[in-house]
């Protein structure tokens, strides 16, 4: 992968936490390509197309009052791919806080996402703002 196209796989990758952190469903939708495949995190959950991508960002506003995605590092992935080393701080609605981090695999189409794969644990997330 050249240093350009690597710049571009970044600015995609920021675009897509800036449209997490604004919880912003145009701008995420925006990012990947029509027949995209989100795995959310992988093993646990998959979501295909518009419409699937609409569920997992249901999600995302049914659960969180802020949301704060950070990239702690990128790394080149070939021709078409990115990965991200990520932390988030979040509020969920019902006032808990939450820190948790993890890797997101990005897999492009031109410019476009083809495929997010995200490697985090969703149980530990989940106890923080449920209190298990």
């Amino acid at each position: 992968m050249n240093n350009e196209r690597y710049e571009q796989f970044i600015q995609v990758a920021e675009a897509y936490m800036h449209a997490l952190n604004s919880l912003d469903v145009d701008a995420y939708l925006a990012l990947f390509a029509s027949d995209s495949v989100v795995r959310d995190p992988y093993g646990v959950a998959e979501f295909v197309g518009e419409s699937g991508l609409r569920k997992f960002f249901d999600g995302m506003l049914k659960t969180w009052q802020h949301f704060e995605m950070r990239a702690d590092n990128f790394y080149p992935g070939g021709a078409d791919r990115l990965a991200m080393r990520w932390s988030v701080s979040a509020t969920a609605k019902n006032g808990k806080t939450a820190e948790f981090s993890g890797v997101n695999v990005f897999t492009f189409d031109g410019d476009t996402l083809a495929s997010l794969d995200g490697y985090w644990h969703m149980h530990s997330m989940l106890q923080q703002i449920r209190g298990d």
